[in-house]
């Protein structure tokens, strides 16, 4: 049985105690809930029977009193040793992420101190990390408060808070690990044992669970796991404010905790139109599908009524979760927009035609998730597979990026059948159904050959790893080139010693199904960039600064007009940090009707860099600000998009010592 820091704190008080005390004596010392005191007790019990202790000595009216602790006190001593400093040193990155997870699903002020005896580190490192948070918190509309002589509080939209603490959580733990500790009550890792036992009350995670599992069988569609998290950490700060909480369907909004809860469960289930809206939302969806079907020769309405018939409950669905203010970020969104910028843009043209029928605003993360819908099913209908092992995909992320990784696969392999499912839903018993289990997360309690974890956006490194265990097939209509891949193979053999056979068809086969070269270059059309356009700074104190430098800049040739910056810093603080399309590289940008003049770019470099507090973690050292104007320019984003994905370039940039050598680096780059 492993301690947390709440029953090690409460043996450390009774170990001080000569006489009984009761719960409530405890709870007012300790500043604790007497429920968690009670559930404490119980571990504490368990703890000393498993050490072969003397067990606590338990009156109906005094209260507990911990027995011969000269005995008790040498073995709780050496427990506590194996949590000491020397034995954990927990790394910036683990504190940073505790920090902001702890804070996000507390509504009560959080001393200095509390933090200090958890992650074994002195109040200046407390505060210097708290410091660095506090730019992920203002992105998202949220306040670091630091109330004096108390500690500190994060405050802002409750719906908002919630949603952060899904997302983070996702990011920063195994969330197979997560459902392994609701069962086992265990933890697999070093980091989950600080996260799990410290921002969670067992008994109480466990009471949420129940709950959120009977939220979830009231509904016609099963929740993703960040929807999940978020009614986990609303219905955690419930019971923590009220000691007597109990969820049940029928409860009634009272307080802002009540409301905010409402509206998480009411997001949550399929929004229930009356005639009058369900009419409008089928002509937009139906509107949608035509003009998506016409661009790509695609029967979207007609030829799959499934496909219809999932985008139509995603967009009811979206069109709730929007009004009630819930956020919902797309795990892939940067990834996608690389490789399928042409789609999410027709896909967002669509909906600014069908605007007058749509209720809400659409954010870039919606529009992605729609644009997937669409990428999915335009390459389903390219191809037909004979389909060979039977296949589970495990993703966390939702319907669209499982599908999304199904086609994916379909493009690449044969296989007898493809199923998705929910990481909570996955059991091992169903390993026995299937030839492979591919994951998205890593499944530490799964050593299994048949189990193979890959990204959620299939790259490279993932395709050689499914080679190895999947039949790859050429999804190519040119049967010469098709029928010559065995012969290059066997030419190759005869001619050369092989080191890795593996790597060498992938690479051969990726080669053969390219489409470089049989396409017709196409023409980049004029666009200002200049010499002048280009800032070079040593260094740079915010991210805001970053940007206004090449705002500034091109305001001075009449590119752009102020209100263009202001619309940047707005998209940044409400959507994040989206624009950071590589490590280490921003392309700031908006739309064309938020002040734009002319299509033009401009080049930033900062030598030191400066955090933008994105998922690469790293500081940005340069920073491209878009502006378009014209239809043509999209030409203009796919290139600089190429150039920001390429590491040796962009490198070459970042090093380059004149304005002049970089306005060729770019230049040459957008035009090759």
């Amino acid at each position: 049985m492993k301690l947390n820091q709440q029953c090690i704190q409460i043996l450390d008080f009774l170990m001080e105690q000569e006489d009984f005390k009761n719960i409530g004596y405890i709870s007012n010392s300790l500043g604790c809930s007497e429920r968690s005191v009670r559930y404490s007790l119980e571990k504490i019990d368990i703890f000393l029977h498993e050490q072969t202790l003397p067990a606590l000595i338990r009156h109906t009216r005094k209260g507990v009193l911990l027995p011969e602790k000269n005995i008790v006190n040498p073995v709780v001593s050496k427990f506590k040793q194996q949590i000491t400093p020397k034995k954990y040193r927990y790394s910036q990155e683990e504190v940073q992420q505790f920090l902001l997870l702890k804070l996000l699903l507390s509504e009560d002020v959080l001393p200095v101190t509390y933090f200090e005896e958890v992650l074994f580190i002195s109040r200046s490192s407390v505060l210097n990390h708290l410091r660095a948070i506090e730019g992920e918190l203002f992105l998202n509309n949220l306040d670091l408060s630091h109330q004096p002589r108390h500690g500190f509080l994060v405050t802002g939209n409750l719906i908002t808070k919630t949603s952060l603490f899904a997302r983070s959580f996702l990011r920063f733990i195994n969330i197979r690990e997560f459902y392994q500790f609701l069962d086992s009550e265990n933890s697999l890792s070093k980091k989950g044992e600080l996260f799990f036992y410290n921002l969670f009350e067992m008994e109480v995670l466990q009471e949420v669970n129940r709950e959120a599992h009977s939220v979830e069988e009231n509904m016609t569609r099963a929740m993703d796991e960040q929807l999940y998290l978020t009614l986990i950490a609303i219905l955690l700060k419930q019971h923590e404010a009220k000691a007597d909480f109990q969820f049940t369907a029928d409860f009634v909004a009272v307080d802002e905790l009540d409301k905010a809860l409402e509206t998480i469960i009411g997001s949550l289930k399929q929004y229930q139109y009356g005639r009058e809206d369900e009419a409008v939302i089928e002509a937009f969806v139906t509107g949608i599908c035509e003009k998506m079907g016409e661009i790509y020769q695609v029967d979207f309405v007609h030829g799959d009524t499934d496909f219809y018939t999932q985008i139509k409950a995603h967009i009811k669905l979206m069109i709730r979760r929007v009004r009630a203010g819930v956020i919902i970020e797309n795990p892939i969104f940067n990834e996608f927009m690389r490789d399928n910028r042409e789609i999410f843009m027709r896909v967002k043209e669509s909906l600014e035609a069908l605007k007058p029928l749509l209720p809400i605003s659409v954010s870039s993360q919606e529009i992605s998730f729609l644009a997937i819908y669409f990428a999915s099913e335009v390459q389903r209908n390219k191809q037909t597979v004979e389909m060979k092992p039977n296949l589970l995909i495990i993703c966390p992320e939702g319907v669209a990026v499982s599908k999304m990784i199904a086609i994916q696969l379909k493009r690449m392999f044969e296989f007898e059948s493809i199923q998705t499912i929910g990481l909570r839903k996955f059991k091992r018993a169903m390993m026995n159904d299937f030839d492979f289990v591919i994951s998205t997360v890593d499944l530490p309690d799964m050593q299994d050959s048949k189990v193979l974890r890959i990204h959620s956006y299939l790259q490279k490194e993932d395709m050689e790893l499914l080679q190895k265990h999947l039949r790859m097939k050429l999804v190519k209509s040119d049967k010469q080139i098709i029928n010559k891949f065995s012969k290059i193979l066997a030419i190759i053999g005869e001619n050369t010693q092989i080191n890795n056979l593996s790597k060498l068809e992938f690479d051969l086969l990726e080669a053969l199904i390219s489409d470089e070269g049989e396409t017709p270059k196409r023409i980049i059309p004029p666009f200002q960039f200049t010499e002048e356009a280009i800032v070079m700074e040593e260094t740079c104190s915010t991210w805001r600064k970053a940007i206004k430098l090449g705002t500034k800049c091109m305001e001075q040739l009449d590119v752009i007009e102020t209100s263009y910056h202001e619309k940047i810093i707005h998209n940044l603080k409400v959507y994040g940090p989206y624009m950071v399309v590589a490590p280490g590289v921003v392309i700031a940008h908006a739309g064309a009707s938020d002040g734009v003049l002319m299509d033009g770019i401009g080049v930033t470099i900062i030598e030191d860099g400066i955090m933008f507090f994105d998922r690469y973690e790293e500081p940005v050292h340069v920073i491209f600000t878009l502006a378009l104007k014209t239809k043509e320019a999209h030409l203009i984003v796919e290139q600089l998009m190429k150039l920001a994905l390429n590491e040796e370039k962009m490198q070459k940039i970042k090093m380059a010592s004149s304005k002049r050598d970089i306005y060729h680096y770019v230049k040459s780059a957008i035009f090759e």
